[in-house]
């Protein structure tokens, strides 16, 4: 048991640099680049179980359901999500990133709600309204009458895309049976790749090009590697030991371990405002995943 949440610890703590990283390259490396980089490295890394996949490709295409979710899990969770963390590390901090991220019990909860008709319990509700609230507090810094002049960080709304996204990715995904986490992760990557691919040399043909030293290098190959392919494995360890309900509990300290590393690297200073923005947020998250079971229906 304690091995399964350790587990679970390892991954977030790997997917927080993910955010500290959007911020910090966010000059010097286009966000398409960075996001196609990454996917491709993770790619080349699983390339040996390509054929595997490929057998098991069958059981995806023959159900129409099933590929409509495999071709819209693919576009969100690998070409849509990645790439929006990196776009809005442009105009906001990582700090800011991450406690918008965390949200993302809020979206599934109302996406199950609304799309699925899944019944929801009035305190699960309440979770829902104390996390937005908090993410209203953090985007407007506190002053609500930003909202009526929209005047309202681009950086902020595009990670609330992202993790609009990311809800999305995580209700319509659907594992066929007897095909194993790697192979659709393997999968997954393609298609996403394949439609990053059309972004990536338009940015190409406008001048952009990757600085090739040694820092962006080791960027690259931290997201291709760490955060993509050793998370994911630790993540699902850790599912497979304490089950996903239990596993997630971890992901809510994800603006945790991003403000411990910026602090450790003096690049930003806890306040009153990201403090009460987190207990907000993490409040409504922790009521969301303790009451999300369906209420009983007569």
């Amino acid at each position: 048991m304690v091995r399964g949440y350790l587990y679970s610890l390892l991954a977030v703590v790997l997917w927080s640099v993910n955010f500290v990283i959007a911020d910090i390259v966010s000059s010097k490396i286009t966000p398409i680049e960075l996001s196609f980089y990454r996917w491709l490295i993770a790619f080349v890394v699983l390339f040996p179980f390509m054929r595997s996949a490929l057998n098991s490709v069958r059981s995806i295409v023959k159900d129409r359901a099933m590929l409509w979710s495999f071709i819209t899990a693919s576009l969100l969770g690998i070409s849509t999500f990645n790439t929006l963390i990196y776009i809005a590390g442009r105009y906001t901090s990582s700090i800011n990133m991450s406690l918008i991220a965390v949200t993302s019990p809020v979206f599934i909860t109302v996406i199950n709600r609304i799309f699925c008709g899944r019944p929801v319990r009035v305190i699960t509700w309440f979770g829902v309204l104390l996390a937005t609230v908090g993410c209203v507090v953090l985007i407007t810094k506190g002053n609500l009458a930003i909202l009526t002049r929209l005047k309202i960080s681009f950086g902020d709304i595009l990670m609330l895309l992202a993790a609009i996204s990311f809800s999305v990715y995580a209700v319509v995904q659907r594992i066929p049976k007897g095909m194993t986490h790697v192979e659709y992760l393997f999968l997954m990557i393609f298609v996403g790749l394949v439609a990053l691919l059309p972004f990536y040399l338009t940015d190409m043909f406008l001048g952009n090009s990757l600085p090739v030293n040694l820092t962006t290098l080791s960027y690259i190959l931290y997201l291709g590697i760490f955060s993509s392919l050793v998370a994911f494995y630790l993540w699902n360890r850790s599912i497979g030991i304490i089950g996903s309900m239990q596993a997630v509990v971890a992901y809510y300290l994800l603006p945790v371990f991003v403000f411990l590393i910026d602090y450790i690297a003096f690049r930003t200073k806890l306040n009153n405002l990201i403090v009460s923005s987190f207990l907000l947020i993490f409040g409504g998250v922790m009521i969301i995943h303790f009451t999300r079971h369906e209420k009983r229906t007569n």
